[in-house]
């Protein structure tokens, strides 16, 4: 039924015919429109949480006296200062890392001769070339110049001269004396490009990468020695001369005078104009005028042909010659001061590339050193070791007769050698450090006649293009809908395994997959693997008893003990002793102590007392008559012991016994009956013993009186209810996590330790308790302090993890604070074997062994069977460990679904798959065929001769009847796609597992590269060029098909999808966002959202998840090759608008990979709920991650804008603090009108950088930061203002605040592995 009615439309009225159906159709409410969402405004915090160890030079250098063998490694922007040991253990001493520049090039000046016969009397200075030596000291003497100065070329403007000097505490600091450059540094082009320093070092010779040359004359040695003395600053540098040449500089270097001729100075410049090289001599003597030297400039020789572009330049100490290296020719250059100069080459024994070689030219020679000699050696002689890129090595001598006399070939050593390469001496041989920028480097003994010996290695992670974490969500993103694991938000309570971190590194037969890990390394020196599960180890000379000299390693296994006797040098270990007269081996030993000039032993059957003569045994029931005791646990403090022991009438019972030693006997002191279960047993201060007792399902800690008492009785114990005050610390422990029984105690300093069997660590003290979930297994805790230590060492092992607490004096909060150093995890590490994986602890414990390194105590672990000695250092670092796979790394993933790691490997010029398990280290993968699973050793498409891996991603395929499939995916260079299957298959042994593989299918062969994949439930996108492709899987007919593609205008780096949307990071248009971009609907399709800014993108990753109902949750973080880091807010509820930039971070070197990862200890999980502003940056709060080239990996967290506020206002005071940027602090002529008031202005200003603060907290340097009272009235005031002021409440004095401050710089700058 239809009918007509008048409507008003278009600014009139009209009529309309319409029907019944469309009257009575109820109206639809137009869709409203969404509520505007603004951008976040927040901050990023970056810091480096594992640092690069490339090095761009090795240099020997005596920083602190003449009898110490250091050695100093500078990076791009640290030095860390190493001493050589006996052992060729490199022990490190000191470390600087806050020049806040880069750092260009470095020289040694001063020398170091070797004494003669052990005389401390030095002959004349000798120099050194590659460590540039000069004026000699016969040994440091207090309040003298060290034998050496480091000199340092900073990019910023400035020459560092460094050295070491001991504090009023005793610890080494380092003394810097800056010298800036004469010409403003806008004008240099890389300044210190060359660097050079003359046999006397009197003279510095400086030169940009152009044509600008500097001249430093330094002062006498007798002048800064003087200065030194008097506490006046040194100001080394005399006087300055610049010079700009006609042309460009390649070389530069001093030359040596004739013998009896010091004071004659040489430069040597090679200059390249026109196209030709021409060699150029300047020639003056001590305190000429450099102006008058250098008024003209001279034309000099030209180079012949063959030597035009030298690589190494080589100064000999005869005729005032020097060798240049060419790529295919050596020469010398004789009589080059007067007339024409003589070039006189020579043939080398044709050595062919070694397997270390990388590249399709012949390897070139790299770098050289001159080794240590006698003085009276150089009279008349010269020698130089000299290193090719791939490992071989010769030894080059020269004398007066002939310039050359003479090469020798040392060794084809297993690595790549750089420009790092030095060489030092040991008692009677040269060492060889052989620094590698392609993998790990060698320490390498090359005695006199005999064959190099390998002690020891220089670990490099680098060049490191990709790494991934074992987490679940690091590598396979989640899509709503998928099946997958849902991401949680995190509750802090509960713990987890904290997941590994893995890298590519290396290249060639050198590249590895390196496990990136942090904390204390323990050295292992000996390794002994027992008959039976070891329960607990003691180690003490073998003085008590008949025995050759040595040591008795005392074990408690199943039912009985066992005693071992090692060599002075634990060389050699002899047969198991059967019967002893020392140590009772019948039944387990409880406790072993040595004390008064005795080894006093426990076991369940006796005592034994041990001297260096005999030993008397007192059986239990001796000791105890009358009364059938089961003894259970014992302990031992001096002359004291104690004995807990069950009664056969039912009931514990705790005896304390005093040892009188000059009778051999034993005599009760105290009784204590114990309602309750005794769980273990320690002695506290004044040698009151401390039981912990479990009764009724409570934990309880029974303590003794402070002094023992000599009467005979029984008396009862104070206790403690663990379980209560746990309780009313955390309402977690009321109910189900209640405080289990107590495992083990010790006291440190009045406090009290205790690990529970629910895997706590408990400090109780007068004031309270504090606690820690160290994790799930009971905690077994030790106290030992080691001879010549201050202060106790406290090893945790729980859940086979070894940590070392520190801090644990009873007025420090071990717990409650955030201090990252307070609890470190303890890697066990061959020295000789970095690929070996860490074995499980079970129990740890000092010992007192006589320590190489001053740097290091000697502790014993237990691993079940096994039982290991080892240097403990006492500083934190990283303790990496490398997995070798034979050939270059190029990408690397983390199944969950086969429980690996899959690396793309380049061997021999083709691209391979490697199955690698995290745990051996071993390849589980074997390449077979589709149909018949044989072994095969080829598959169409992959290991083509000059093809790469490009991208490798695990694909979970749901076909629509929900079935999930799982394949590896495997983009190349040649365009091709190939799809690969896996198939688990576990071993019958119980040995490792087998991964068989195949090719699925492929797609056809692309004519360009495919850059990058990603995958959706049922198909995949990819980028082949600058092209997308979207495909799905065809199941009938088991192929991939494309739907649709279109262009992006350049490649793309990453590609996920996410919302529905395509995320695409591209090489030079940075991150787009394409709407429906896997819907087969339109040919073409155009950017939904984009970056406002072109950059050249390298990758990307998205933080805080997908919360729609949360602006912060639409950020991508994306790194580009220009070192930044961007965040840009995503705002979906806008279609077409742009993305807003809206963080902005510098760092050092380019990330070019971010990851995700919950890879913090366990110890460490429950703190790290969000407060003091931080923001979480996934749903999970995971820690984001990312790596750079030289293998470093930066940490980055989220900040809420008053977090941020505070410390980057922090961090603009110290950029004007010269503690903090000793050489490049901003200058501020009135401190009064400065402002540090942060300013955020799209993005920029909203980098903190953690390095920065780092430094601030080491050196607790807050209260000389805010020193002006505006500076520190403000930052009072932002401490207030944090979250509301909940932190600042009650606090009132300076100090307070201070010391909240500095606890927020402890909980940021957590290490986050």
């Amino acid at each position: 039924m239809a009918f007509q009615t008048n409507v008003f439309r278009g600014g009139e009225w009209v009529t309309q015919t319409i029907d019944l159906e469309t009257v009575l159709k109820p109206k639809v409410q137009p869709p409203k429109k969404p509520q505007p969402v603004k951008a976040p405004q927040c901050g990023l915090l970056t810091k480096t949480v594992a640092e690069s160890r490339l090095f761009d030079s090795i240099l020997p250098v005596r920083l602190r006296g003449a009898q110490y063998n250091d050695v100093a490694f500078i990076g791009s922007h640290d030095v860390q200062i190493y001493e050589l040991r006996n052992d060729g253990q490199l022990n490190e001493v000191a470390r600087k890392r806050d020049f806040g520049s880069r750092i260009r090039n470095a020289v040694v000046v001063g020398t170091f001769d070797i004494p003669d016969n052990g005389s401390s009397n030095l002959d004349s200075p000798i120099k050194s070339e590659d460590r540039g030596t000069g004026t000699s000291f016969s040994s440091d003497v207090s309040g003298r110049l060290p034998p050496q100065m480091l000199v340092l070329v900073l990019e910023c403007g400035y020459n560092v001269f460094l050295f070491l000097t001991r504090g009023q505490d005793g610890t080494l600091e380092f003394v810097t004396e800056p010298a800036p450059f004469p010409t403003p540094r806008e004008q240099l082009v890389h300044p210190g490009f060359h660097l050079a320093v003359d046999p006397s070092s009197r003279y510095i010779a400086l030169a940009s990468a152009q044509d600008l040359l500097v001249i430093y004359e330094l002062e006498s040695r007798a002048t800064l020695d003087e200065r030194y003395q008097a506490k006046s600053p040194l100001r080394p540098v005399r006087r300055i001369r610049s010079r700009a040449v006609q042309g460009v500089i390649h070389k530069v270097q001093f030359l040596y005078p004739r013998p009896g001729d010091d004071s004659h100075v040489i430069l040597l410049l090679i200059i390249v104009r026109s196209g030709r090289s021409r060699m150029v001599i300047y020639e003056w003597t001590w305190g000429d005028s450099l102006r008058a030297v250098f008024a003209e400039e001279k034309t000099g020789h030209r180079m012949p042909v063959a030597n035009q572009m030298p690589i190494l330049i080589i100064p000999l100490t005869v005729k005032s010659a020097f060798m240049a290296i060419s790529p295919d020719q050596i020469a010398v250059c004789t009589e080059c001061l007067h007339g024409p100069p003589n070039f006189e080459t020579f043939e080398l024994d044709d050595t062919p590339p070694t397997p270390n070689h990388y590249g399709r030219e012949d390897p070139v020679w790299t770098a050289w050193a001159r080794p240590f000699r006698l003085s009276p050696y150089f009279k008349n002689r010269d020698c130089v070791y000299l290193a090719r890129e791939d490992g071989v090595v010769i030894f080059v001598e020269a004398d007066l007769e002939s310039a050359m006399d003479r090469t020798t070939f040392i060794h084809r050593f297993d690595s790549n050698i750089s420009g790092s390469f030095t060489s030092m001496f040991d008692t009677n041989t040269d060492v060889l450090l052989l620094g590698s920028d392609s993998g790990p480097g060698a320490i390498w003994k090359v005695p006199a006649r005999q064959p190099p010996t390998c002690i020891g290695t220089l670990p490099n992670w680098s060049p490191a293009v990709d790494f991934v974490t074992t987490d679940e969500f690091s590598t396979c993103w989640q899509e709503d809908g998928a099946g997958r694991a849902k991401i949680e938000p995190r509750r802090y309570d509960r713990l987890r395994i904290p997941d590994r971190v893995f890298g590519t590194s290396g290249h060639g037969i050198s590249g590895s997959l390196t496990e990136y890990r942090y904390g204390l390394k323990a050295g292992v020196g000996f390794d002994l693997e027992y008959s039976m599960e070891i329960k607990e180890a003691w180690l003490f000379p073998s003085v008590y008893g008949s025995g050759p000299n040595g040591y008795h390693l005392l074990l408690s296994v199943g039912g009985r003990s066992g005693l071992l006797h090692l060599s002075d040098d634990l060389s050699s270990i002899g047969d198991e002793v059967v019967e002893s007269c020392t140590c009772d081996i019948s039944t387990p030993t409880l406790a072993v102590a040595e004390t008064n000039g005795f080894l006093v032993q426990v076991t369940t059957a006796f005592v034994v007392l041990s001297s260096q003569d005999d030993s008397t045994w007192l059986k239990h029931d001796d000791i105890f008559p009358n009364v059938a005791l089961t003894v259970s646990d014992a302990c031992i403090l001096d002359e004291y012991l104690a004995v807990s022991a069950y009664a056969a009438g039912g009931g514990f019972q705790i005896h304390t016994l005093k040892v009188d030693f000059g009778n051999r006997s034993l005599s009760r002191t105290q009784t204590f009956a114990v309602d309750g279960d005794v769980t273990c047993l320690a002695f506290g201060p004044g040698h009151a013993v401390l039981a912990g007792i479990w009764k009724g399902g409570r934990a309880l800690l029974g303590r003794g009186p402070p002094q023992l008492s000599t009467d005979l009785g029984t008396a009862d114990l104070a206790m403690a209810d663990i379980s209560q005050a746990m309780a009313e610390k955390d309402s977690y422990f009321s109910g189900d996590g209640a405080v289990e029984a107590i495992a083990s105690i010790v006291s440190v300093w009045g406090a009290v330790l205790m690990g529970t069997r629910s895997g706590e660590v408990i400090k109780l003290t007068d004031t309270g308790v504090e606690y820690e979930r160290f994790g799930t297994t009971a905690p077994r805790i030790s106290c030992g302090q080691a001879s010549g230590s201050t202060e106790p060492t406290v090893l945790v092992a729980c859940d086979k993890n070894l940590v070392q607490v520190r801090n644990h004096s009873p007025g420090s909060e071990l717990f409650d604070s955030a201090r990252p150093k307070d609890k470190l995890r303890v890697w066990p590490v061959e020295a000789n074997n970095l690929a070996a994986v860490s074995p499980p602890i079970d129990y740890g414990v000092v010992v007192n062994l006589a320590a190489e390194g001053n740097g290091t105590t000697q502790i014993m672990m237990v691993s079940g069977a096994r039982l290991l000695l080892a240097e403990l250092d006492h500083q934190p670092g990283p303790v990496h460990r490398h997995i070798p796979i034979g050939g270059t790394p190029m990408k690397v993933i983390y199944s969950q679904q086969l429980q690996c790691l899959i690396a793309a490997v380049g061997k021999d010029d083709c691209p391979a798959l490697m199955f690698i398990d995290p745990d051996t280290g071993e390849d589980l993968g074997t390449l077979v065929d589709k149909k018949t699973k044989a072994p095969i050793a080829g598959v169409q498409g992959l290991g083509l001769p000059g093809d790469r891996i490009f991208e490798l991603v695990e694909w979970r395929y749901r076909a629509p009847d929900g079935r999930v499939w799982w394949y590896i995916i495997v983009a190349t260079q040649e365009g091709r796609i190939l799809t690969m299957a896996t198939q688990k298959t576990e071993a019958a042994d119980g040995g490792l597992p087998t991964i068989l593989y195949w090719l699925q299918f492929q797609k056809r062969r692309f004519d360009r590269p495919v850059y990058a994949v990603g995958t959706y439930d049922s198909g995949l996108i990819y980028c082949v060029g600058q092209t997308v492709h979207c495909d799905y899987l065809d199941v009938e007919e088991r192929r991939l098909r494309t739907t649709r593609s279109f262009d992006l205008g350049s490649p793309a780096s990453s590609l996920r999808i996410t919302r529905g949307s395509l995320m695409a990071l591209t090489t030079k248009n940075s991150l787009e966002i394409i709407d429906n971009a896997a819907q087969d609907n339109e040919a073409t399709s155009g950017p939904r959202h984009v970056d406002p800014r072109w950059r050249n993108a390298v990758h990307m990753i998205e933080v805080s998840g997908e919360q729609p109902e949360e602006p912060l949750s639409n950020m991508v973080l994306v790194s580009d090759r220009d070192c930044g880091v961007v965040g840009l807010w995503v705002p979906w509820q806008h279609p077409g608008n742009e993305c807003e930039v809206v963080l902005e971070a510098e760092l050092p070197t380019s990330i070019r990979r971010f990851r995700r990862g919950r890879t913090r200890p366990v110890w460490e999980q429950a703190q790290r709920a969000p407060r003091y502003g931080r923001m979480v940056s996934t749903v999970d709060d995971a820690e984001i991650l990312g790596i750079s080239l030289d293998g470093s990996i930066y940490h980055f967290t989220l900040l809420g804008l008053d977090a941020w506020r505070l410390l980057r206002f922090i961090q603009n005071v110290a950029l004007t603090n010269e503690e903090m940027y000793p050489f490049t602090a901003e200058q501020v002529d009135d401190y009064g009108e400065f402002d540090p008031e942060p300013k955020m202005d799209k993005g920029v200003g909203t980098h903190v950088d953690g390095d920065m603060l780092q430094r601030c907290l080491e050196k607790r340097a807050l209260e000389r930061l805010m020193t002006w009272p505006s500076h520190e009235a403000r930052f009072v005031e932002l401490l207030d203002q944090l979250e509301g002021g909940r932190y600042t409440a009650g606090l009132a004095r300076r100090e307070q605040y201070f010391g909240l401050a500095y606890d927020i710089l402890d909980y940021y700058l957590r290490p986050a592995l």
